[in-house]
């Protein structure tokens, strides 16, 4: 009894695993077949062509992810960058607060300059 429950789950699945086109195309071949009189067996021409549709459609939204993983990384990069830059400068416009204010000190305390 066993092997009947999961050949029966096998079967099942096996359907889930075909995208919109493949299905479509396969349904479109059954009716082809239930017209002409035969039975169909599955793998027609109609269903390979779906399954084909699929795989380009699969490989587009591939596509599409990675260019959108890729603009993503570009702008984390650029405000890296930026980060850096910005923080380099604070440091510079320290320095030179610093540097001002040593001046001005040493101008308050020794007046005859």
């Amino acid at each position: 009894m066993r092997p009947y429950l999961s050949l029966i789950a096998l079967s099942l699945t096996l359907p889930a695993c075909q995208g919109p086109a493949e299905q479509a195309g396969a349904e479109k071949d059954k009716a082809a077949a239930e017209a002409t009189g035969q039975t169909y067996g599955g793998d027609g021409p109609n269903e390979k062509i779906g399954e084909a549709r699929d795989r380009v459609a699969k490989a587009a939204e591939d596509a599409r992810k990675a260019e959108a993983e890729a603009i993503d990384k570009k702008q984390d990069s650029i405000r890296r960058a930026a980060d850096i830059e910005a923080e380099r400068l604070e440091q510079e416009a320290e320095a030179v607060r610093k540097a001002a204010d040593e001046q001005a000190d040493a101008i308050k305390s020794d007046p005859a300059k």
